[in-house]
Formats: C-alpha cells, sequence, structure tokens
C-alpha cells in the first residue's frame, strides 16, 4: 500500500490545500479577470465559440529518412485525418548545414527530415493540400529565412499567391540557443536581427503567415516548472517586441501575427492553470505595457504537445494513458492546435502504430468525451481559479527576473538561462530518485521484469548517401554564377541594415543550399560558444 503523503505540492511546488472556496478569491472580479470567451482578458479562450465553432488542429510534428519519405508520412497522416503539417527536421537541417558536411553522417533523417535545398521541399510537399492544410515550419532561428523562403518559393512555383498563404515558422531563439546545443550557431544577437527581419519582411510579403512561434516546449523539456516556462516564453516574445520597438516598427503589425507553441506536463490542473494565465497575462503584456489597440494583438494563440520527458522508456504503453491526459489537458485549457506523440517515442521515431494512435487519441477526444460541448469548461472552479492567479503571479515575477539580467539575448549569451537548465534538470532527477516525483513502472509499482516491448522503428540507414548524391546532383545542374551572386547580395546585405530576406530568396530560388546560406553569416560573424561554463 502506498504512504500517505504528508504535504501537497503542485508540479510548481504550490502548497495545495484540502478544498477552496470563495475566501480563497479574494477580490476576484468575473469581468476583470475572467470575461467571457472571446473577451478581454480572454482568460477563458479567445474564441466566443470555442471548439463549437472550430476544433482544435491535429498537427503532429513529424519527418523521418529523406523527403520522398516524408511526403508519404504526411500523405498517410492526412489520410487518417490530420487537418495540419508541422515539420521536423533532422539535426544537420536545423544546425544549418547540409547533409554532405562530414560531421553529419549519422545524424542525416535519423531524428527528422533533412532540407539541403529547394528541390527537397519540392519534393516534400508534392502532391499534397498546403491550401486546406497549413504547415508549421519548426526551424531554429539562424535557419528559419532560408527553410522559410525554400516553403514560399515551393508554394509560388505551385501557383499559391503568398498573400494569402497561410502557416507559421518557429524562429525562436531561445529554443535555438537556449537549450538545443546546436553546432556551428552565431550568437544570439545576430539572430535576433535574422528572426526579426524575418518577421518584418512576411509583414507586407506573407500576411497570413506566423513569421513565428514563441516556442516554451523545448525548454520545458529541460524540466523546468510551469511558472518558469511560461516566464521564458513571454519574456522571449517582451524581447522581440522591444526589438521592433527599436527599429520604430508598428506594434500593431508586428504583434497581430504572433503564436505560441507550449508543452503540456503531467500536473492536469497546473497544465490548464499555466494555459488561461498566459491568455491573461500576454492580454496584459500586449494591451497595457505596449498600448496595442487591435484585440487580434492581445490574443494568445497557441499550439499545445504532450511532453516528451514525461514518456518513460519502461512499459511504454503506460505513456498511451499519459499522452491523453496530457492532450485532454490541452483541449481543456483552450488550445488552437495538439500533437499527441507517440507513446514509443522514449525509444525510437513513432511506428506506424503509434502514429495511428496519437491521431485517434486526438479524433476521440474530439468526436467522443464532449468536452467540446461547452468553453472552458473548468472556469469558475475555485481550485482552478486560484491556481491560475498563483501560476500568473509567480510568471510575472520570473519575468522580471530574467529583464533584471538584461533580457533574454543577455540572458543566453551569459550563461544564465542554461544554468537555469541545468539546474532544473538536476533537481528533477534529485526528486525522481529520492521518490519525491512519482514515476509509475520507474519508481513506484515497478516490475522486475518487462511485460512487453515496443517495436523499433529504425530511419532509412541510407538517407546521408541519398541526401549527398542528391546535393551533388543540385550543384551539377544549377546556375553555379548565379549562386555566387546571390550569396554575395546576401552578405552584402548582412552587412548593412537591409532585410536579409529578398537575397534569401533570390539564393533559395538559384538552388543554394541551407549549409551555403547559413555559412555567410558564419563568415560574416563567426561561431559562438555555449556559455555553459560561464
Amino acid at each position: 500500500m502506498s504512504e500517505l503523503k504528508e504535504r501537497f505540492l503542485s508540479g510548481s511546488g504550490f502548497p495545495i490545500q484540502r478544498v477552496y472556496g470563495p475566501e480563497d478569491l479574494p477580490g476576484f472580479d468575473y469581468q476583470e479577470d475572467l470575461g467571457g470567451p472571446g473577451e478581454p482578458p480572454f482568460t477563458r479562450g479567445i474564441y466566443p465559440n470555442m471548439y463549437r465553432g472550430k476544433l482544435w488542429t491535429i498537427r503532429r510534428f513529424s519527418g523521418f529518412g529523406t523527403p520522398e519519405e516524408t511526403n508519404q508520412l504526411y500523405r498517410h497522416e492526412y489520410e487518417l485525418g490530420q487537418n495540419g503539417f508541422s515539420i521536423a527536421f533532422d539535426a544537420p537541417t536545423e544546425a544549418g548545414i547540409d547533409s554532405d558536411d562530414p560531421r553529419a553522417a549519422a545524424d542525416v533523417g535519423s531524428t527528422g527530415v533533412p532540407v539541403d535545398s529547394l528541390v527537397d521541399m519540392e519534393t516534400m510537399f508534392d502532391g499534397l493540400p498546403i491550401d486546406k492544410a497549413a504547415t508549421a515550419i519548426i526551424s531554429q532561428t539562424m535557419g528559419s529565412p532560408a527553410l522559410t523562403a525554400m516553403y514560399f518559393v515551393m508554394a509560388e512555383k505551385r501557383g499559391f499567391d503568398l498573400k494569402r498563404l497561410a502557416g507559421t515558422t518557429q524562429n525562436d531563439i531561445t529554443t535555438s540557443l537556449g537549450c538545443l546545443y546546436l553546432v556551428d550557431q552565431v550568437a544570439p544577437r545576430h539572430q535576433m536581427r535574422f528572426a526579426i527581419d524575418l518577421m518584418e519582411w512576411c509583414a507586407d510579403i506573407a500576411p497570413h503567415w506566423h513569421p513565428v512561434s514563441f516556442d516554451s516546449y523545448n525548454y520545458r523539456e529541460q524540466e523546468i516548472t510551469a511558472v518558469q516556462e511560461l516566464g521564458l516564453l513571454l519574456a522571449t516574445a517582451i524581447s522581440y517586441v522591444e526589438e521592433a520597438r527599436k527599429r520604430g516598427l508598428d506594434l500593431n503589425n508586428f504583434i497581430r501575427p504572433f503564436t505560441f507553441d507550449m508543452g503540456c506536463h503531467n500536473d492536469f490542473f497546473e497544465e490548464i492553470a499555466k494555459f488561461r494565465a498566459a491568455r491573461r497575462l500576454w492580454h496584459s503584456i500586449a494591451k497595457d505595457r505596449y498600448g496595442t489597440t487591435d484585440p487580434k494583438c492581445w490574443q494568445f494563440r497557441f499550439h499545445a504537445q504532450s511532453s516528451g520527458c514525461t514518456h518513460t522508456t519502461q512499459e511504454p504503453l503506460n505513456n498511451l494513458v499519459r499522452i491523453a491526459y496530457q492532450v485532454m489537458a490541452c483541449a481543456l485549457g483552450g488550445a488552437q492546435s495538439v500533437h499527441a506523440n507517440g507513446f514509443d517515442e522514449g525509444v525510437c521515431l513513432p511506428t506506424d502504430d503509434s502514429m495511428l494512435l496519437s491521431i485517434r487519441t486526438e479524433q476521440i477526444l474530439q468526436h467522443e468525451t464532449n468536452i467540446t460541448n461547452t468553453a472552458d469548461p473548468l472556469g469558475g472552479s475555485y481550485y482552478l481559479e486560484w491556481l491560475t492567479g498563483q501560476v500568473e503571479q509567480q510568471a510575472r515575477d520570473y519575468i522580471a527576473q530574467i529583464e533584471a539580467h538584461g533580457g533574454i539575448v543577455a540572458a543566453l549569451e551569459s550563461g544564465w538561462m542554461h544554468h537555469e537548465f541545468i539546474k532544473a534538470m538536476m533537481e528533477y532527477q534529485r526528486k525522481i530518485a529520492a521518490g519525491e516525483t512519482v514515476v509509475i513502472g520507474v519508481n513506484r509499482f515497478k516490475l522486475d521484469r518487462e511485460r512487453y516491448k515496443a517495436p523499433i522503428f529504425r530511419p532509412n540507414p541510407k538517407a546521408a548517401e541519398i541526401q549527398c548524391a542528391k546535393i551533388a546532383e543540385v550543384k551539377k545542374k544549377r546556375d553555379n554564377s548565379r549562386v555566387a551572386r546571390a550569396l554575395e547580395n546576401l552578405r552584402a546585405a548582412t552587412e548593412t541594415s537591409a532585410n536579409i530576406m529578398p537575397p534569401v530568396m533570390e539564393a533559395v530560388r538559384a538552388y543554394a543550399t541551407i549549409g551555403e546560406i547559413c555559412g555567410v553569416w558564419r563568415e560574416l560573424y563567426g561561431l559562438w560558444r555555449i556559455p555553459l561554463s560561464a
């Protein structure tokens, strides 16, 4: 029999009472603190009808092997009912190096799809309905200009008007440089410039595109708390807005397309409270701090994903249950799109059965549980409203702490943020070892032997060979003098205050590779050393 708890704490460490009532919400005002769905401060959701009007988008983060194999995967996912694409690039592509780099061979296609040039983007989306299922380009900041340009040129060649094209680019420096530890990166201050250039350019060229999705999912995987996740997420958005102010950009136009991407962990009510607090806090930041007048700027639109770091390699089928609870929290928290992980992602990329079950988990939730019948069904719970307020206030405090360190760029360049992650990971592992954090099948109710094994998915071992041959063929067929001119134009634009996107588009149309484009910036700025020893 399990021993009784002496203390009850939330995942972020809030002491939890036995029961909550009106006395726990002193001064609570319905209109000011909640409002109706679709009304400021948007605590209850950004749309009046929420899922009665439109269900959340089912958008798995996927890709592997070669662009040809990923094309077949996306076709299959779409046939199963997925209604959005989200590109998981492999590590070399994320880093902005080509598949024929000698260091890349073991990673090509193993954890995502390689995209070296426009040819690969064209191959990956051949025949897919990108007008019906919007795409999320989950790329890090230095590679975002080139990869977004490849998608745009591919769409143009298929006859799509960029003025109408919908989709998202991740483009978040905190994820890029705070926790992914990619090779051959330039310093955060330079990557911030790339990010803002892309956003400024999209405002005119592709106004329905979301050129940034502030992404706390990856740094939540470093075992930070829900409060730290929300604080870092919004502090990153604030840093981007401050950079836009320096340029004199119209903040209504700049902020309007913002989207966010968050993780969802095991503490069911705290995660829901986090999503609700995020909406209320962002409304305050966008409206009161920055004075925007467009209500769309005040809306916190977000994608959410079940958290891989909560899934275990022991008894992997248990992860199906964790994923279902986490996806339900995303829905009850008002997400606009959701990714349900594969139960086997602790050991491999998802198998076909795992992919099917992740899509079916969301479809069952949407069509069988009736949780979509009403907006914010948990609103008004004394406990949830108290918890939402606690998360909001402590996230405000954490934002202030980040700003005291000089903001996101300074926190990255000094190493302060990396050490926040290191401390969080060490504390989380200590709690598991001590039994303070219970993980079923790992430190509680552990079996003497594994009762079942998950099938192992193995990506194409020849992916690197295939991609290297493709790069060689591209370089043989293209006009290399045109590529050289385009890269020189990119260098010239980078050395001035000109926007980098027009020459990036020119280079992509000439079939320059992502390594060649990012190589211009490496030559100009040199490489940044991650300050882990700071």
